[in-house]
């Protein structure tokens, strides 16, 4: 049931590199490493990252929204915050919005768009920058349609019919080839959920060369499950996606690639940074407050990359690849209220579920709602190289890669606050409007070089491949309103190196250890002296892959020294990051996939999965930040870091029958604490009542999906998400706690053609 890839007798090794390969490469691979393919995002009809991602070991996901278009992803118990800790790629292109000035990653893939997923957690330092104390994810587009081998031409015939014995036994023809294939795939479920992705590519053969292009279209939008007091209206999201790829590879005695991509995204969604009250959350956890009735987040992201490959030999490969990323987003939401003498945080305000200004934000009372327009605007642009030379020294089989990068990023922001009257019957009386760039007002820039070199060296069973890593960043930071700038340069080095043995085709053992760095804003490094983030990574690892069972077991243990975060839980602290002391995070991962029916000889499948793990992930410092907007502030020797469970269980089980298929998915999560200071009730530091601090909910979430094959080209799908019901808390932050999607089902049509 599971959807395929178009293959080809014929290899195209003038492919895009990818980070991990197929799946039948991971054995080799010196580090933990992870493919998701097409059938583990469309199984479930996923559009979620956090129910793909968490069926890989060592992946950890805090939603916002419950729709997961804002997730925060932890690899091996590395702060989750918008994902600043790990590269996010496409393609093999960084996808953050400004992955050096500003990391905070508001922009993320699409996922239920994508034909897989990759993720590369202890051996990425080397390769990948620069956020890469957690790993990396490369999410992977839609494919190029692949052509058909060639035909065999039948030897010539000699009279009467008969063949020429003397004739070859057969012949290929140089006929042009060309090929065309279609997809739509159409679903609508609960709260007018209604997603459609469709493409079509074409590939053919001319005089000069092969030719393809691919046009792709994504569209999902949803009303959403919350309701606002008072007012109504929609709280969920739409996204419209455009996208182009287009191919060349000349006729020519030197194999070479030419690939062009430019992709659109449109989202908007009536979200909101404020939760509620713990008493709120239990009595209606879809609940939403009247002060959020004008919160709305809106941006937009175009994306471009033409690349070149060339093999000028069997041993020599080389890739290049220019890129150019735009993002703006404006996120109007509650900054916060005011009673007429100062301004009040909103999870303050709710903290207690009661008081003066709980009754402003529910709409019951006097008083001023501040609304800020985040307003921003990011580019990205670079050139990437990367090339890979195969050699013999004596025994030793060597590939040799050198990675090169000059990138330049930066972040633009430029903020208003509004305000809004209401009287003592909490009806509004009135909007003020500020002048835009008053509350914020200022520029990040950064220009980074990145070079890589990595030997992977190869002496019978045994694979050893060192590597190191250097960035050099120049920084720049100017604020306008406060009329000051600054300058600063940072050097980081990320050495390391991995081992792996083959004991059998089956069997591999793996080992390694990796430096990896998080380098702080322009802003942090210029205006507050902030260190680089280092981490030290060790793991072990034993795999065992055939097409029936793959299985692997994986020991790390990772130390953090001044580790960067944001300094602010609800985005109005004093500063923008913070080093917030040490952290070792010390785990186990197991992952198993096993069809027990694979080779039973019946038309009965039952594919199995589980992925665990095991994370013990603490301070091992007190925390220096005493702004009590932090998330790590209060912290203490020996505390947990927040949002990072202590183990995390994800099942799957399919029943397949010929054209029937049905799936049962679960992951559990435990508790967790929702700020370094590990309090169980909503207190800050201060002691006064805070809805951000606290415990996040433990969640078992089960969904289930059934598909039937009506045609070789024709699918019906449908199923249900969150199959009990579960209420739970997936976020304390930004601005008290907020519920993950409740259950809802879905149905649906998927076309080839």
């Amino acid at each position: 049931m599971a959807q395929e890839a178009p293959t080809s007798s014929e290899p195209e090794v003038l492919a895009p590199i990818t980070v991990v390969g197929q799946v039948e490469d991971i054995p080799r691979i010196a580090g933990s490493a992870a493919r998701l393919d097409a059938d583990a995002i469309q199984t479930q009809d996923y559009s979620n990252p956090a129910r793909v991602l968490q069926q890989v070991p060592g992946v950890y996901v805090r939603e916002e929204d419950g729709f997961g278009n804002f997730p925060n992803i932890s690899l091996r118990g590395s702060d989750p915050g918008r994902s600043t800790k790990l590269t996010l790629m496409e393609d093999g292109i960084m996808m953050a919005p400004a992955p050096y000035s500003a990391p905070a990653a508001y922009y993320s893939p699409r996922v239920g768009r994508m034909s897989g997923v990759e993720i590369l957690k202890g051996s990425s330092q080397v390769r990948y920058g620069p956020h890469n104390t957690g790993g990396v994810i490369n999410y992977i587009s839609t494919p190029f349609i692949a052509l058909p081998p060639r035909e065999m031409i039948e030897p010539v015939a000699s009279g009467k019919g008969v063949k020429n014995p003397k004739a070859p036994v057969a012949t290929v023809s140089n006929e042009p080839r060309s090929a065309s294939e279609g997809y739509l795939k159409s679903s609508f479920g609960s709260y007018e959920t209604w997603k459609n992705h469709a493409w079509w590519g074409h590939t053919f053969e001319t005089s000069i060369g092969t030719w393809g292009y691919l046009l792709e279209f994504n569209h999902e939008q949803s009303e959403g499950f919350r309701d606002i007091d008072q007012y109504g209206g929609d709280t969920g999201y739409q996204v419209f996606e455009p996208i182009v790829k287009l191919f060349f590879e000349p006729d020519s005695a030197t194999p070479q690639r030419f690939e062009l991509r430019l992709g659109y995204t449109n989202f908007e969604a009536d979200e909101t940074y404020l939760g509620l009250s713990n008493r709120d959350f239990n009595r209606n956890p879809f609940r939403r407050y009247a002060a959020t009735v004008f919160d709305k987040i809106e941006s937009d992201q175009f994306r471009s990359s033409l690349s070149y490959i060339i093999e000028p030999t069997d041993a020599l490969r080389w890739e290049t690849s220019v890129y150019y990323n735009y993002f703006a987003r404006s996120w109007y939401k509650l900054q916060d209220v005011s009673l007429g003498d100062g301004n009040i945080n909103p999870s303050v305000a709710v903290g207690s579920g009661s008081g003066a200004a709980y009754d402003l934000i529910t709409g019951r009372g006097a008083g001023s709602w501040r609304i800020r327009d985040n307003n921003r605007e990011y580019q990205a642009f670079g050139i990437q190289s990367r090339l890979d030379w195969d050699f013999v020294t004596g025994p030793i089989e060597h590939t040799l890669t050198f990675g090169a990068r000059l990138h330049y990023d930066e972040e633009r922001r430029f903020h208003r606050d509004d305000r809004v009257a209401l009287n003592a019957s909490g009806n509004i009386t009135g909007i003020s409007r500020g002048k835009q760039g008053a509350s914020d007002n200022r520029q990040d820039d950064v220009l980074a070089l990145a070079l890589y070199l990595e030997d992977e060296m190869k002496v019978g069973a045994l694979t050893i491949k060192p590597g190191i890593r250097w960035e050099h960043l120049w920084m720049n930071a100017e604020n306008y309103n406060a009329g000051t700038s600054g300058s600063g340069e940072l050097d980081v080095v990320a050495p390391g190196i991995g081992l792996v043995y083959d004991f059998t085709e089956s069997v591999s053992a793996f080992a390694g250890y990796y430096r990896g760095f998080s380098t702080p804003g322009a802003g942090g490094l210029i205006n507050d002296g902030q260190d680089v983030e280092i981490s030290d990574g060790y793991e072990v690892g034993l795999r065992y892959y055939t097409p029936e069972l793959q299985a692997e077991l994986i020991g790390f243990y990772t130390k953090h020294k001044d580790l960067v975060v944001p300094d602010f839980i609800g985005a109005s602290g004093s500063s923008d990051s913070v080093n917030a002391g040490d952290v070792e995070a010390l785990g186990l991962e197991a992952a198993l996939r096993y069809d027990p029916l694979a080779n039973s000889g019946t038309d009965w499948r039952l594919p199995l999965r589980a992925a665990v793990t095991l994370t013990n992930a603490e301070l091992t410092s007190d925390t220096p930040s005493a702004d009590a907007e932090s998330i790590f502030s209060g912290g203490r020797d020996g505390n947990k870091v927040p949002y990072i469970p202590e183990y995390n269980i994800a099942v799957g089980v399919g029943v397949e029958y010929r054209n029937f298929g049905f799936y049962v998915n679960g992951t559990y999560t435990p508790e967790t604490f929702a700020t370094a200071s590990n309090t169980s009730r909503p207190l800050n530091t201060d002691g006064n009542a805070d809805a951000r601090f606290g415990e996040i909910d433990e969640a078992f979430l089960v969904d289930i999906n059934v598909k039937y094959q009506v045609t070789e080209n024709v699918r019906l799908f449908g199923g249900v998400s969150n199959v009990f019901g579960e209420e739970y808390i997936v976020s304390r932050i930004p601005y008290g706690p907020r519920a993950g999607a409740p259950r809802m089902w879905y149905g649906g049509v998927e076309f080839r053609f």
